[in-house]
């Protein structure tokens, strides 16, 4: 239990909050860009809601519906109502040529719900990239697609608790890692608790760093 618990970082907990309150607008045909049918986190698609969720993915061994590459979606012009795309921009090569597929595939003010890290260890030799919030907002518009919402996964303490979390659950040994669990989620929470704090968010310097961002556009 205690693995698990340090084995998820503090970022992924952001993300699946995030995300759930996400699920309400998820509708129609969902294409899921990156999906995997084991899923990350605790985040569960809301495929009851839906008419059909699409997983997308280039590595077969993820056992997605489509297997193909983003930059280049085996699917027809304006056939997509939401697409989701977690944590897959960092990896890509082009894009800019994947966001201009979203825009073709999603229907007229169909939406796009995309997570990008930035304070984030590099965990692939395929980590290529990272993004500013203002950088992910020029690239959608350029795109086609209008933003309507920008969210932080955490701020300065939050950004500690994610790196603190992640060097927790990367200890070898397991005795030694079960040992510093409790001090390290203790600690996490009470960082937590600073991060949400107005004065943080209020803070131009403390309110600069974050763990990365959901962005929310719509196909104009």
């Amino acid at each position: 239990m205690i693995r698990t618990s340090l084995g998820a970082s503090h970022r992924r907990t952001l993300l699946d909050a995030e995300l759930a309150r996400c699920a309400g607008s998820f509708r129609g045909v969902v294409l899921d860009v990156g999906g995997r049918r084991q899923p990350r986190g605790r985040f569960r698609p809301p495929r009851g809601a839906v008419r059909r969720w699409v997983l997308l993915n280039i590595d077969p061994r993820a056992e997605p519906d489509i297997l193909g590459d983003a930059e280049a979606l085996p699917i027809r012009e304006a056939s997509v109502d939401r697409i989701l795309c977690q944590e897959v921009i960092q990896y890509v090569d082009r894009y800019e040529t994947m966001l201009a597929e979203f825009s073709r595939v999603l229907v007229p003010d169909g939406q796009l719900v995309l997570s990008a890290p930035l304070l984030h260890r590099v965990d692939h030799i395929a980590d290529r990239q990272r993004f500013s919030g203002g950088r992910l907002v020029e690239l959608l518009e350029r795109a086609g697609l209008r933003v309507d919402q920008v969210t932080q996964q955490g701020y300065f303490f939050g950004t500690l608790a994610h790196m603190l979390r992640q060097a927790g659950a990367q200890v070898a040994s397991r005795p030694l890692r079960a040992l510093l669990a409790l001090p390290v989620l203790a600690v996490g929470f009470c960082l937590g608790r600073l991060d949400h704090r107005a004065a943080t968010a209020r803070s131009a310097f403390l309110s600069s760093y974050t763990t990365g961002y959901v962005v929310i556009a719509r196909k104009r």
